[in-house]
């Protein structure tokens, strides 16, 4: 017999979520802590904004800015408590959490936008190290960062890379799109300039596209437009993101 590990009542094998961890989920109980952790952010930003508010004007009883303090720090423990509890959900579900981005920001914060693979700073993507259909979890230390090449390396192309079918979504990029296909087809360069969330000023690159493809941005939805080609600042194949380029033209060798 089991039981849903937040309400402790007992669960329904056919209905419910099956966790990793042999543990099943009242899909009410996951709905009502995503709701309660909504709630407690709404508040706890309203109660910032009033106290905020206070220091600017003089208020005629100094205890209301200790009870505004008291309410801060009660929302701040009260939602560090909900949060707790669904994160440790979420390290077992059998697909990507909810809060993928935010693992992969905390990972990137302690260690850098580092590929665990080849130890260059590049755009990354977060990847399971056990994929978990064959047991791993979405917990930190079973997570890891790739760049596009290693992956590539590693797996098939089609296992994370879409087509080179310009999206409605990405109508904005038509004119780099449609210059890149030019000069993959006619087999010249494309200088731009490019700039990474880590790099403080643009570079100006000169590159020879091979190819265009979507990468996902997230493992809920969207896709980053991306051209690959062999970077002469680099001496080496490489990814770029058309949405950090600037000044694109083709260019002749």
């Amino acid at each position: 017999m089991s039981y849903c590990p937040v309400c402790k009542i007992r669960s329904d094998y056919e209905y419910d979520i099956a966790l990793s961890n042999g543990e099943y989920l009242h899909y009410s109980c996951v709905l009502l802590l995503q709701m309660r952790k909504h709630e407690i952010e709404t508040a706890l930003r309203s109660q910032k904004s009033q106290f905020i508010l206070s220091l600017f004007a003089p208020t005629e009883v100094e205890q209301q800015d200790v009870a505004a303090k008291t309410e801060i720090e009660d929302l701040r423990a009260k939602f560090a408590k909900v949060e707790s509890i669904l994160s440790e959900i979420y390290d077992y579900l059998p697909c990507w959490p909810p809060d993928w981005d935010e693992r992969k920001q905390e990972i990137i914060s302690e260690n850098g936008s580092i590929c665990s693979y080849c130890e260059e700073e590049e755009d990354v993507y977060l990847l399971h190290d056990i994929p978990v259909f064959e047991g791993g979890t979405n917990a930190l230390d079973n997570l890891t960062l790739i760049c596009a090449e290693c992956y590539r390396n590693m797996y098939h192309e089609g296992d994370i890379f879409g087509t080179a079918t310009l999206k409605p979504s990405q109508s904005e990029f038509l004119k780099e799109f449609s210059a890149i296909q030019s000069a993959i087809e006619s087999s010249q360069k494309i200088q731009f300039n490019y700039k990474k969330p880590s790099d403080k000023r643009w570079k100006t690159r000169v590159v020879r596209p091979e190819r265009l493809f979507n990468i996902p941005n997230n493992r809920e939805s969207g896709e980053t437009l991306c051209v690959e080609g062999f970077c002469e600042l680099r001496g080496d194949t490489r990814v770029f993101a058309l949405e950090r380029m600037q000044a694109l033209e083709v260019i002749e060798d």
